[in-house]
């Protein structure tokens, strides 16, 4: 086991743990490792339901023998909660850090399963409509000895990339504020540390404001990432110190 905190970073809906050169958290494993911690990063099903990253995470993290943090973006932390209380995977957990996560579902996800939409033959979004994940949240009970907290995020609808902004519109509909795919509300766990001024894409450090007409002020998360290895290196030595009494 190693002496120094192991961070998991586990990826959303439609994501990948490398692409060619490019990393789902772009930029973030080489920050925190500069701060001394062990990263991992496992590559879930892309468009899998949450059983099946779930179950996908736990073969990927069974040799891991704790404790770990895990930084879950969007799905990710679904299914991370997933594996935590069904799995057995809160045995080796320390702490899960959630950035907007649809805890409560998303009302785009409804949207999408009550109409004729490509994206419906995807079973994770069957997963994250709202009647799904309140059941979810009623069979999978979080652990007492684990930290749960949770970052929100929202951008104006006019600052919304406009190929996901007919998400955002119907969510602020039914949900109110938005990053343009999961809602302050919904995005809610645990501990709630901010709501950061950006879109649900700034959050792994990626732009699609592909509007050259108008300009929107640039979000940079990469101090957010630190803000969260700093407390998780703050909390693991507390944890040494609190064993060593």
């Amino acid at each position: 086991m190693s002496s120094r905190p192991t961070v998991v970073l586990i990826h959303g809906l439609f994501g990948f743990r490398k692409l060619l050169w490019s990393e789902y958290f772009q930029g973030v494993r080489p920050l925190l490792e500069s701060m001394g911690m062990r990263v991992i990063a496992p590559r879930l099903p892309w468009a899998g339901s949450v059983e099946a990253r779930g179950n996908s995470l736990a073969r990927q993290l069974q040799q891991e023998a704790g404790a770990l943090h895990l930084v879950a973006h969007s799905m990710g932390g679904i299914d991370a909660r997933f594996w935590i209380s069904r799995l057995g995977g809160g045995e080796k957990v320390a702490s899960l850090t959630t950035l907007a996560s649809p805890h409560h579902g998303s009302s785009a996800a409804d949207h999408i399963c009550r109409h004729i939409s490509p994206f419906r033959i995807f079973a994770g979004i069957r997963c994250l409509t709202m009647k799904k994940m309140a059941h979810f949240n009623s069979t999978t009970p979080d652990q007492p000895h684990i930290i749960y907290r949770s970052y929100t995020a929202k951008r104006p609808l006019h600052e919304q990339p406009w190929i996901v902004r007919r998400y955002g519109r119907c969510i602020q509909q039914h949900e109110g504020d938005n990053d343009s795919q999961v809602s302050v509300t919904s995005g809610q766990w645990g501990d709630h540390i901010a709501t950061l001024p950006c879109d649900h894409f700034e959050l792994i450090r990626r732009n699609f404001w592909f509007n050259p007409f108008r300009k929107r002020t640039p979000f940079d998360m990469l101090p957010v990432y630190r803000d969260i290895g700093e407390w998780i290196k703050a909390e693991s030595a507390a944890k040494k110190e609190r064993a060593c009494l």
